[in-house]
């Protein structure tokens, strides 16, 4: 299909407008926290990490030879919503121009 000057401009146009707002990467496939979240545990115990769930909210990550980091499951919450976003945030955030 051949387009006229005016419409490559505008296809281009388009198109460069969909890489800048994300839209030409691949979309993530949604997966609730509980199995991102265990999937992120089996993942790094593989490479030699050992995990705690402490009572309080809290999960102690600990490397071999290396200090024990803590970290609340509120952490990875927000490290979640990052990696997916809820639909009604993006469509927020796109309306009102922030994305």
């Amino acid at each position: 299909m051949s387009y006229t000057n005016i419409e490559a401009i505008t296809k281009a146009q388009q198109y460069a407008y969909e890489i800048r707002h994300g839209r030409h990467t691949e979309q993530k496939e949604k997966m609730s926290f509980e199995e991102w979240f265990l999937a992120g545990i089996r993942k790094y115990e593989e490479q030699g990490a050992d995990f705690a769930l402490i009572e309080s909210g809290l999960v102690r990550i600990q490397w071999p030879g290396k200090v024990p980091v803590l970290r609340s499951l509120e952490d990875f919450h927000r490290e979640y919503e990052v990696k997916f976003p809820a639909a009604t945030k993006v469509q927020f955030e796109e309306c009102a121009g922030i994305a």
